[in-house]
């Protein structure tokens, strides 16, 4: 169950977002569902990729267990300074670690292993971040791509070759707009 505080600052971004057009944050019920899942498989270790207002990232935030880790990437420091702000709201600021860059720079130097990623920044390197990071996953982790729906173009070759692979599970969720599922089997 969030909190008032985490609803608060959960509230504060929906707001701040709704009349911007550099925003573009999961779709509640795909934040919801990340949230879920986070708490559900007791991820301890998370990544997201593509902070942008820290939408995504209060709820991934408020799922982990004491102790937990979220590592935040951005490549603008001016979103990451916003999102502490909230975090530092929700009382949740203690466990998220930002890394501000390019993420196809930043990923590379990142030491696993994660139990949950979510990728959600620019569709042309999803199969570098992938393919990057499956050694740092740990077995079952789970790495959420979104927006599966509304970029099949962009996504299409990379839900194939995730889907295509052997040592993975991968499936779409059709929430928000669009989410696909993969999951490192062990």
């Amino acid at each position: 169950m969030l909190s008032e505080r985490v609803r608060a600052a959960i509230r504060d971004v929906e707001a701040f977002v709704a009349g911007r057009d550099d925003a573009n944050p999961l779709p509640a019920p795909a934040a919801r569902f990340v949230h879920a899942l986070v708490a559900a498989t007791r991820a301890r270790r998370c990544l997201e990729i593509g902070t942008s207002y820290g939408y995504s990232t209060l709820w991934i935030a408020a799922a982990l267990p004491e102790g937990g880790e979220l590592v935040t990437i951005d490549r603008e420091q001016r979103k990451h300074d916003y999102v502490r702000g909230r975090l530092a709201d929700a009382g949740l600021e203690p466990g998220v670690r930002f890394a501000v860059g390019l993420a196809r720079e930043v990923i590379p130097t990142l030491a696993g292993p994660f139990d949950f990623v979510l990728n959600d920044a620019d569709k042309e390197h999803c199969r570098f971040y992938f393919d990057t990071l499956t050694p740092r996953l740990s077995p079952g982790a789970c790495f959420v791509t979104d927006n599966v729906l509304t970029h099949p173009g962009p996504l299409g070759d990379f839900l194939h070759y995730l889907r295509g692979r052997p040592d993975c599970f991968s499936l779409p969720v059709p929430l928000g707009n669009g989410l696909e599922l993969t999951v490192k089997l062990a």
